[in-house]
C-alpha cells in the first residue's frame, strides 16, 4: 500500500470534520505505516480559512428560499466548481492512489443536494478503483433526486466495504440504497481516537471549569432530520447559560466548532454592550478545537463532533439534541441522561451541567469503543 486517499471534508470550517479526518489518517498509518496517506475535500477546499457565505446576510437569505431553488442553486455551483477546476484536482489526486477512503461524518445526507451532488461528480471518476465506506453516517430525509444521485454515486464507485457509524445509519443504507443490510458494517467514529491522534496538543491542565461551544441554532434546525424542530434566539440562549454558571462562581469558556455560522452568534454575544466576562474563542484548525476542549473540565454542545471529542478525552459533556446523528451517538455510549433537547430552559440544563463535573465517562467503555474503531477499520483496509 502506497497512498491512501481520505475523501471527505477534511477542511471543513466546522472542524469536528478535520478531526475524523486526521483521526481516520492516524489509524490507517498504524497499519500502513509506510504508506501516505492524502486529503481529498469534496466540496473543492484545499485548505483551512477558505472564505464562504454560510455565517453572512447570504446564507439567512438562501436558507428563506423554497427548497426546490436551493437545491438548483446549490447543483449548479457543484458543476461550475467541478468543470472549472475540481475535475482535474480530483483526477490527480485519485490516479495513483490504492485505496480511496469514503470516510467520516454525515456524508450521506441531503441539504440541497449538497452532498448528493458532490458524491455523484465525485463517482464518476472512481470507476476501477478500489473504494470502501468508513464510519459514515446516513441520514433518514432524502428528495427523490439526492437519492438518484447517490445511487449513482455507488454505482460507478462500486464501493468493496461498506460501515456506517452507527446502527440507525446502516438502517438507512440498506432502507433507501438497497445495500444488504448483511453488507453493512458499523464501525463508531474515527474522532473516538482524537486523543492518540492529537495527542501532542492535550492541555496539561484545565484552564476552565465549563466550556459552551455555541452555534447557530437556526443553522441546526435547517439541518435536521428531525420534523418541525424550533430554534429560539441563539445568543440569548448561550449567553444566559453562561450568566447563570458564572454566578455559581465558574470559569466559562465560549468556543465553536469553527463553523461560520456558529462564529457569528459568538460574535453577536462578545460584542452585546453587556458581554459577559468570559473568554471567547474560535479555533481555526482541529488540532486548536481538540486543545480547547482537553483544556476544560466539561462541556455543553449541540455540535455532534465537540461531543465526540470531550467523550474521546474522556471529559463529560452535556449534549443538546437537534438531529438523530446526536441522539444515536449518547445511545451509542451510554449517556442518554446528559441529553437534553434543542433548547432546554437554563435552570434546569445549569443545574445538570454543574452535576457534571463532579462525573466521568466509563473508561472501559470508551476503551472498547476505541478498540472497535481501530479493528473496525483495519478490517476494511
Amino acid at each position: 500500500m502506497k497512498k491512501i486517499l481520505i475523501c471527505a471534508v477534511p477542511f471543513s470550517d466546522n472542524l469536528g470534520d478535520g478531526v475524523i479526518a486526521a483521526s481516520l489518517a492516524h489509524i490507517a498509518g498504524l497499519k500502513y505505516p509506510q504508506a501516505r496517506v492524502e486529503f481529498l475535500d469534496i466540496a473543492g477546499r484545499l485548505g483551512f480559512e477558505e472564505e464562504n457565505l454560510r455565517g453572512g446576510g447570504a446564507f439567512r437569505l438562501f436558507a428563506k428560499l423554497p427548497s426546490l431553488i436551493r437545491s438548483v442553486i446549490v447543483f449548479l455551483y457543484c458543476l461550475k466548481g467541478y468543470f472549472l477546476g475540481w475535475r482535474k484536482n480530483w483526477k490527480a489526486a485519485v490516479d495513483d492512489a490504492d485505496l480511496i477512503v469514503i470516510g467520516g461524518g454525515q456524508l450521506f445526507c441531503d441539504v440541497a443536494l449538497n452532498f448528493p451532488a458532490k458524491l455523484f461528480l465525485l463517482g464518476g471518476l472512481l470507476r476501477g478503483k478500489k473504494v470502501v465506506i468508513l464510519s459514515v453516517g446516513v441520514t433518514a430525509k432524502w428528495s427523490f433526486l439526492g437519492r438518484f444521485l447517490v445511487k449513482r454515486f455507488l454505482e460507478n464507485a462500486k464501493p468493496a466495504f461498506y460501515a456506517t457509524r452507527d446502527k440507525e445509519s446502516a438502517s438507512n443504507l440498506h432502507t433507501y440504497f438497497r445495500i444488504p443490510r448483511s453488507d453493512i458494517q458499523v464501525v463508531p467514529d474515527p474522532a473516538l481516537i482524537c486523543a492518540d491522534a492529537f495527542s501532542d496538543e492535550l492541555s496539561p491542565e484545565k484552564s476552565w471549569d465549563i466550556g459552551i461551544c455555541v452555534s447557530s441554532l437556526d443553522a441546526l434546525v435547517m439541518n435536521s432530520e428531525y420534523e418541525g424542530s424550533n430554534s429560539t434566539q441563539s445568543a440569548k440562549f448561550f449567553a444566559t447559560l453562561a450568566e447563570a454558571l458564572r454566578a455559581e462562581g465558574k470559569r466559562v469558556l465560549y468556543f465553536t466548532n469553527g463553523a461560520s455560522e456558529d462564529n457569528k452568534v459568538l460574535e453577536e454575544i462578545s460584542s452585546a454592550s453587556d458581554a459577559p466576562k468570559s473568554i471567547f474563542l474560535v479555533p481555526r484548525h482541529p488540532d486548536e478545537l481538540v486543545a480547547l476542549i482537553s483544556a476544560c473540565s466539561c462541556i455543553v454542545a449541540h455540535r455532534l463532533h465537540a461531543n465526540i471529542v470531550a467523550y474521546g478525552l474522556n471529559i463529560p459533556s452535556i449534549g443538546m439534541n437537534w438531529d438523530k446523528k446526536v441522539e444515536s451517538f449518547f445511545e451509542l455510549t451510554g449517556r442518554k441522561r446528559y441529553l437534553f433537547d434543542l433548547s432546554p430552559r437554563v435552570e434546569k440544563l445549569g443545574t445538570s451541567v454543574l452535576d457534571l463535573l463532579d462525573d466521568r465517562p466509563d473508561r472501559k467503555a470508551l476503551d472498547a469503543l476505541r478498540n472497535q474503531v481501530v479493528a473496525g477499520i483495519h478490517a476494511l483496509i
